[in-house]
């Protein structure tokens, strides 16, 4: 379980969530139109689809599993962050971030011996772990 919670915290902070979502809503706009074959025949089949580009183009990003998923991932993440003190945020920025830093390095950026930051990490896995912010 716990490291579960290390890799959230490592695809938030590492950024690598919001590069996700930042290309798939390239890949999204990107993305060629299936042509239709029947071209001036025949009824039309959806009523409900868009009937020009930009609408479209939305509808496609609203409708995503995938821009939906990583987009609650970050936003859940965000408040979860809303609750803890600036030191911890740091913390956490500094622990798992792309390369991390050590806990020595860590305990000297932040004036707090590396015993101290391993307690205030336990504590916050827990907080997130038992909190309403996990989403699988």
């Amino acid at each position: 379980m716990a490291d579960e919670v290390d890799h959230k915290f490592k695809m938030y902070f590492s950024g690598i969530w919001k590069h996700n979502l930042k290309w798939r809503l390239f890949e999204l706009e990107n993305q060629t139109r299936a042509t239709d074959d029947n071209i001036g025949g025949g009824r039309l089949q959806n009523v409900n689809t868009a009937k020009n580009a930009v609408e479209l183009k939305v509808a496609r990003k609203i409708d995503d599993p995938i821009v939906h998923d990583l987009t609650m991932r970050i936003e859940s993440m965000e408040h979860f962050l809303e609750i803890l003190t600036d030191r911890d945020i740091k913390m956490l920025e500094l622990r798992f971030k792309k390369s991390p830093d050590k806990w020595e390095i860590v305990s000297s950026k932040l004036f707090r011996s590396a015993r101290r930051l391993s307690a205030d990490l336990k504590r916050i896995k827990s907080e997130y772990r038992n909190g309403i912010y996990w989403i699988d």
